[in-house]
């Protein structure tokens, strides 16, 4: 236990460490080595690149690779990444002290404090590519999170999203199973109550005959038992809610009754 509680407070001094040279001294200067096999940054030198900064613990190979900043997200079901990709031209082996800063208006619905780091070994958008670096340390207060990396890891992107909770997928969602669309304001159109945290969904309703009657990507608890602008009858109808592009759903049945 004294370990891990050791290992954790390096961690946390180190990644701390990183936010106080990322204000203070963005300027500072890597020490090269240029050998036989490329450019090397030697150990312990702070490295700094549009918001992004690397202490490596070794030698850190820098031959052909280039490093840009890209204002774009990746797509997880729930919280996507903040609005702030960093892509490596290969993938780079690294291990020591990391750092990523933001705006606040990159952080694309996350809250600063809940960041950890999210890395993928290829070029991608599909948050199952990446690995959350669950022990990262966020400061919301200068704006980065950061970690120690022991272990040598291996990246070509590099983000930062708020880290999913355990509790089962989609259990947060409530659907409402009936609606009585009379213009009463109250119940008059279908509603699923936490829509609005999985923002990359798609919705199909179907009737008994299984023809579409209604089809929404990104569904915002609108739909008043209508098809093409016309009142659909009373009766019962089949939807199923698509998420992560078709590869999770949620279905049931929708009565529509009109008093």
């Amino acid at each position: 236990m004294k370990n891990i509680l050791l290992g954790k407070m390096k961690r946390l001094i180190a990644s701390i460490a990183i936010g106080f040279l990322l204000f203070i001294c963005p300027d500072v200067k890597a020490q090269l080595k240029v050998g036989s096999e490329g450019i090397f940054v030697q150990p312990g030198t702070v490295f700094y690149t549009e918001g992004l900064t690397l202490v490596p613990a070794t030698e850190w190979g820098m031959n052909n690779l280039m490093i840009t900043k890209q204002m774009q997200t990746v797509i997880w079901p729930k919280f996507n990444s903040i609005q702030r990709i960093y892509r490596f031209s290969r993938p780079a082996t690294f291990d020591g002290e990391l750092a990523l800063n933001y705006e606040d208006v990159e952080l694309n619905g996350n809250e600063g404090k809940s960041l950890v780091l999210a890395y993928s070994k290829a070029p991608s958008n599909n948050y199952k590519d990446f690995t959350l670096v669950k022990e990262s340390v966020a400061n919301p207060t200068e704006r980065y999170v950061g970690q120690l990396f022991g272990d040598k890891i291996t990246f070509s992107d590099l983000t930062a999203v708020t880290m999913e909770s355990g509790k089962e997928a989609y259990s947060d969602l409530i659907a409402n199973n009936m609606i009585t669309p009379n213009g009463d304001g109250v119940n008059d159109t279908w509603i699923v109550k936490n829509i609005h945290l999985y923002p990359n969904n798609e919705l199909k309703i179907y009737d008994r005959e299984g023809r579409l009657v209604f089809n929404m990507i990104g569904y915002d608890n609108t739909w008043g038992g209508t098809f093409n602008g016309s009142a659909l009858p009373e009766d019962s109808y089949y939807y199923v809610l698509y998420f992560d592009s078709g590869k999770a759903k949620r279905s049931g049945f929708i009565s529509v009754v009109r008093e």
